[in-house]
Order: C-alpha cells, then structure tokens, then sequence
C-alpha cells in the first residue's frame, strides 16, 4: 500500500446507527428482545380474538418494545452522540499501510497492527474494524469514496493470516475481487 490510502473521515449518523444497531441486536439481550417482541406478535396475532384488552395493550407494549421503541431510542441516542461528542466533531485521519492502520486526530494517534484486529464488520454503511470484543474503530463507507474496494481488500488480505472474524459479506474481498 501507499500513502494514496490516507482518507480524512468524518463520522455519519448513518455509520455509527448501523454500528450501535448491530452492537445492540447482536447481543444476548438485543436477541432474547427480539424474541420476546416475536412471541408476543404471534400470541397476538394467534390469540387476538380470545385476550382482554389488558393482555392486548401488555403484548402490544412488549412487542414494540423492541422492534419500534428501542430503534427509536437507539437513533436518538446515537443524533445526541454524534452531536455532542468533541470526537466527532473533527474528521478522523486514516492511513492503511502495508503494516497496519494509524488513525489519528490532531496531536493523538494511535497504530493498529495487523495482527491486533479481532473481527471486521461490513454493513452497507460502515466497516467497523474490532481491537477487541466490544471496542471498534467505525468508518463510514460513504467517507471512503472510489477507494472503498481497495482498501477493504488490502484489510482483509493483510489480516488473513491472523483470521480475525470477518463478515459474510467481506468474503469477496478476500480473493482481491471486491475491487
């Protein structure tokens, strides 16, 4: 790689929706969630003619609960996140190189190795790149341009050797075809 795979981004609403999105519903209790708000559909549904009002508006509450209510709650969250976050205020500096990534912001900066990236994520609007079970660095795709194929070939190539867990997804660009 280059330095022509330096790429200033600026974090969207979309990017780090889809990442708090994921985070939430890819967890224990992100899916026993959605599996109570299911259930309570189908009782509803199976069950509508035979329930008393308050059973009704019980397993309304509960199936909204997850599937309207918390996406809700998770957007806003995630608008007053971006907005009030002095880190998301300036664009993060991204340069992808033959040994790893550097990411920095004015005087800080931080390396990451190859060798330390524990799981990619791909979603249609952000790569997340993991350092760890829960701590990712999100870049929207968006913010990655005609570069996008590139370089996520040459981080799933670079890293393949240290098998972090990779989105389905991503499995194109292991072959370099993703270009």
């Amino acid at each position: 790689m280059t330095d022509k795979n330096a790429k200033s981004i600026n974090m969207t609403f979309r990017a780090l929706y889809s990442y708090v999105m994921n985070t939430n519903y890819r967890s224990i209790a992100g899916a026993l969630g959605m599996f109570l708000s299911l259930g309570s559909i189908i009782i509803l549904v199976i069950g509508w003619d035979g329930l008393l009002l308050r059973q009704k508006i019980i397993f309304m509450i509960i199936a909204f609960a997850f599937t309207v209510i918390n996406p809700v709650m998770l957007a806003v969250k995630t608008a007053s996140q971006l907005k009030k976050s002095p880190s998301y205020k300036k664009p993060l500096n991204y340069t992808f190189g033959d040994d790893g990534i550097l990411v920095s912001q004015d005087e800080i900066s931080q390396k990451i190795t190859w060798e330390n990236i524990y799981r990619i994520l791909l979603t249609s609007s952000m790569v997340a790149i993991y350092t760890g079970p829960v701590t990712a660095f999100v870049i929207p795709l968006s913010e990655l341009g005609k570069d996008k194929g590139k370089i996520l070939s040459a981080v799933v190539q670079f890293t393949a050797a240290y098998k972090p867990r990779l989105s389905r997804n991503l499995r194109v660009y292991q072959t370099g075809k993703g270009l």
